[in-house]
């Protein structure tokens, strides 16, 4: 019986020692390189919103704009090691790209840029870049946008001449399209159509308010949600802070549960006086107050 027990231990060290081994195999094979390869990139002077993928998470940030030596359209590309970049500039540059496969990492495949050489380096604008690099489904799921079906109040003897006027000028509704708004590093906006085709974008320049800058007019149309701050959207395009497209006059919401500290509902609501507007425009109607609201959506 001593024996039998004996060979019974036996064995079980043997397979703990195989089983430790093979471990230890695994272990030791560690960080594989899979693929590697160097290519030539052209890099655009200026870098642009896209969204970049890890780990199963999205994040929108500003990437660079390349081409390959294959390629003349732009595509977008996130970090490149070594690469010390100055916008402003175009550069022709060398990089490696290697991939690497590592079990025991939680994102076990993933690829590394990295700068080989600076071939050139010139000043200049380039060209036929696209506005971003943001994918339609980012839009969608993760980019609030102004919600075009406007509230409005009216004080003013011929009420409905202003209503009518407000109803039928498609510009209040955008002309059918879909402003979005990305708050990122910088916060920019992109005009979309249907199609979810980019018509206009540009930056997004917010700033504080008090409440006491803002016109008696809001009164009449109060935000639908406590409000916990005021402030200014500015949409302008390019880097021209003076070419305003379109601004608002901004109050923001929040609630939160009565036993939670995190909140759990933003609402940005935007607000314009057009109060000045219609009085030139319809000078017998006796206007007093013309107040348009929008509800920022998907927040």
């Amino acid at each position: 019986m001593k024996n039998r027990n004996f060979l019974v231990m036996l064995f079980m060290a043997i397979f703990t020692v195989i089983g430790v081994t093979s471990c230890n195999d695994d272990d030791e094979e560690g960080r594989k390189v899979t693929d590697y390869k160097e290519y030539t990139l052209t890099v655009a002077s200026v870098k642009l919103p896209g969204v970049l993928t890890s780990s199963g998470s999205n994040v929108l940030t500003d990437v660079y704009a390349v081409k390959n030596e294959q390629s003349t359209d732009w595509e977008a590309q996130g970090s490149i090691g070594k690469f010390e970049y100055e916008e402003g500039y175009e550069y022709q540059i060398r990089i490696s790209e290697t991939s690497y496969l590592d079990y025991s990492m939680g994102d076990p495949a993933w690829t590394e840029y990295l700068l080989l050489e600076v071939i050139s380096k010139e000043r200049k604008d380039s060209e036929n870049l696209p506005p971003h690099f943001i994918p339609n489904w980012y839009f969608e799921q993760y980019c609030p946008y102004i919600n075009p079906a406007f509230a409005y109040a009216i004080e003013a003897d011929q009420k409905e001449v202003i209503e009518n006027d407000l109803k039928i000028d498609d510009t209040y509704k955008f002309g059918g399209l879909r402003y979005y708004m990305s708050f990122s590093r910088t916060d920019n906006w992109f005009l979309l159509d249907d199609d979810m085709h980019t018509v206009g974008h540009g930056v997004l320049i917010r700033r504080s308010k008090e409440l006491t800058e803002f016109p008696e007019s809001y009164k009449l149309l109060p935000p639908e949600s406590k409000v916990v701050g005021y402030g200014e959207f500015n949409f302008v395009t390019g880097n021209d802070t003076e070419n305003v497209v379109m601004q608002y006059d901004v109050f923001l919401s929040a609630q939160n549960r009565s036993k939670d500290v995190a909140l759990q509902n933003v609402g940005i609501w935007l607000y314009k006086d057009l109060t000045a507007y219609y009085q030139s425009k319809y000078p017998a109607a006796d206007v007093k107050a013309v107040v348009i609201r929008y509800e920022v959506k998907n927040l």
